[in-house]
């Protein structure tokens, strides 16, 4: 639950309640921006260099309004991301390897060569710079457009340890005018490409954090930008979560989605496959995006697909389990008996012991395990964060941390954490928390930073300062997050952090 602009990201899907979306049109882009932006060959000045992602557009009108009293409605906003999204956003293979900060994974971890690390991903994710190209002009001109609006920039911590406008200006605006120009064969490509219709249903694997992992069939309806999306979710028991919502498309693969899926409101950050019958990102609770989890669908009728299994892994004994996907009546299996239905197959099995079933249909191949023991755990992710929050009105809420325990078998060498260790999937657990170190015991962090809950979410305290603690510190703290099953113990590394105040789309 954190603190968020929210007209940002609300506004990039229109409600069910507004009124009939603005035509995305040149035309709108003309009539509302020209007053500052000069025509200039190709479009408007500053505009017509560059391209970004949804969310990057979003941004750019945004600090218009907030920084140069930009007035436009909602709905003119929206139709202005969906058109310059379209004509001026970044190809999928531009934006693949960065789709963590779109998705606002909290537990990717970024490395950057210097002097892109020290220059750029010190104040946001290297991710934010790389998911936008520009001409080489424009590249400078961003330089200044730091120093213009962040005039102490080379003042603060980050800055002055180097002569950084002088260095932003040579080697940094030139290195990304080569790294992400704007004209490249990946966006032209992208722009001359067939793109199916979203339109149609979609099979789906994912993980609804507190509840489980689960599958659904969402059914997509409409022509353009506002889809109306519905359908259900289903876990592991038989539980179902009805999921409603709308969705928009934008550069022909952008999938971004608000549902309420059984009551709780998510945020859908998808992406289309080039061939348009796949679907891969990340879904999160839009109230707090730390509690999301990956998700991957497949177009129904798009040939033989396998997604996954739910549950991901089952002990030793009766069990049906749910292998999700697409075009599997014909699915045959080393075990069981499998029954196709909307959702892929159902595989009925009887299975002793350790082993792993496997099953195909065409070429499409996927495997679960079944168990009566582990030899290790895993918890994922092995790290991460979490953050302090309420107390106070003004404040961010906390933002919690998902943690998932994953039985292993060592593999041929006999010995676990190396490179040929079987993973069996997501086990019961027992969570706790402990002490990361002699400072954290003298600090007494498990008892003010927050506590574990059954489900594996650790629900961080509210924020301080707090005057049962010295210093009257705040409720931060470095723990040791411990999963225990089987007769295995395993851990992870969770800091508790301060609030985020400022929490743009993309960070």
């Amino acid at each position: 639950m954190q603190l968020r602009p929210r007209g940002l990201t609300a506004a990039l899907l229109i409600s069910a309640a507004s009124p009939a979306p603005a035509l995305a049109s040149e035309e709108l882009v003309q009539n509302i921006c020209s007053s500052c932006h000069t025509a200039e060959d190709g479009g408007l000045s500053r505009i017509s260099g560059q391209r970004k992602t949804p969310e990057g557009w979003m941004m750019t009108i945004v600090r218009m309004q907030q920084a140069h009293g930009l007035e436009i409605s909602p709905e003119d906003r929206r139709a202005i991301v969906q058109h310059l999204s379209d004509s001026q956003g970044l190809a999928p293979s531009e934006t693949a390897p960065f789709r963590y900060a779109l998705e606002k994974d909290p537990n990717a971890q970024e490395s950057f060569d210097e002097p892109f690390a020290s220059m750029c991903a010190r104040c946001h994710t290297g991710a934010r710079g790389l998911l936008q190209n520009r001409t080489a002009e424009e590249w400078t001109l961003h330089m200044d457009f730091h120093v213009g609006h962040f005039p102490t920039i080379e003042y603060q911590a980050l800055g002055r340890d180097r002569e950084w406008y002088q260095i932003a200006r040579t080697e940094i605006a030139s290195y990304l005018a080569e790294q992400n120009p704007l004209e490249t064969a990946a966006w032209t490509d992208w722009q001359a490409a067939d793109k199916q219709p979203v339109a149609g249903d979609w099979v789906v694997i994912t993980d609804l954090p507190g509840i489980g992992e689960a599958y659904g069939r969402l059914t997509v309806i409409g022509e353009a930008s506002p889809y109306q999306v519905s359908g259900e979710f289903v876990t592991a028991d038989g539980s179902t979560h009805p999921a409603s919502g709308q969705m928009n498309l934008y550069t022909g693969y952008e999938w971004r989605a608000n549902l309420d899926i059984g009551g709780t409101a998510y945020r859908q950050v998808l992406a289309l496959s080039e061939d348009g019958n796949a679907l891969q990102g990340r879904q999160f609770d839009r109230s707090n995006d730390a509690l999301g989890a990956p998700l991957t669908g497949a177009r129904a009728g798009a040939g033989s697909v396998i997604l996954g299994t739910v549950p991901s892994a089952v002990p030793a004994g009766e069990a049906q389990v749910q292998v999700v996907g697409t075009g599997l009546d014909s699915l045959a299996s080393s075990h069981g008996d499998a029954t196709a239905n909307s959702f892929g197959a159902a595989l009925m099995l009887a299975a002793e012991g350790n082993g792993v079933v496997t099953f195909n249909a065409g070429s499409a191949e996927g495997q679960i395990a079944h168990y009566t023991s582990v030899d290790s755990l895993r918890v994922e992710p092995e790290f991460t964060i979490a953050r302090v929050g309420g107390g106070s009105d003004a404040g961010p809420p906390p933002v919690p941390a998902y943690f998932n325990a994953i039985g292993m078998w060592n593999g041929p060498d006999g010995k676990a954490g190396t490179g040929d260790d079987v993973r069996i999937g997501q086990i019961a657990a027992q969570w706790t928390v402990a002490n990361a170190h002699d400072h954290a015991a003298h600090m007494k962090d498990t008892e003010f930073a927050g506590e574990m809950q059954p489900s594996g979410i650790f629900a961080p305290a509210i924020a301080g300062p707090n005057p049962d603690r010295p210093f009257s510190a705040n409720n931060a703290g470095e723990l040791k997050v411990q999963a225990k099953a089987m007769g295995q113990q395993a851990e992870a590394m969770l800091i508790v952090t301060v609030q985020r105040f400022i929490d743009p789309p993309i960070r």
